[in-house]
């Protein structure tokens, strides 16, 4: 989905989002990063940089609903939650953010977990 380039110092690793959250902060920590992926702030330029690529324009316009509070980790679990969507969920969450629906990657994440209860509440009913 997003291909985040992390530079550390001297060292570097990217990532490509989603991943597991421990696997994250073993890769994190194989290049020197001990903080938590939930407290590493994407706009944290200072010690650790963090350029995010995206692949299409539906991950530009997640990219562009990060503010400076969000962190690596909420960025992969909001790729988790669009990644585990049923197909027309997806479909769905991707004219949504077309349509410059979302303000925030939790208000993006809280409408991918409504549509994936909602698909869950229907296939429990049949």
């Amino acid at each position: 989905m997003i291909t985040a380039s992390i530079k550390f110092l001297d060292s570097g690793v990217n990532i490509d989002l989603p991943c597991r959250n421990g696997a994250l902060a073993d890769i994190l920590g194989s290049a020197g990063i001990l903080i938590n992926p939930n407290a590493l702030l994407l706009s944290n330029a200072r010690t650790v940089k963090i350029n995010l690529m995206p692949e299409d324009s539906i991950e530009e316009n997640i990219i562009s609903l990060i503010n400076p509070k969000d962190s690596l980790g909420k960025l992969n679990k909001v790729c988790n939650a669009l990644n585990c969507l049923d197909y027309r969920d997806y479909e769905a969450i991707q004219k949504g953010l077309e349509n410059n629906r979302y303000r925030s990657l939790g208000n993006l994440l809280e409408a991918a977990e409504r549509l994936k209860e909602k698909r869950r509440s229907k296939e429990k009913t049949r």
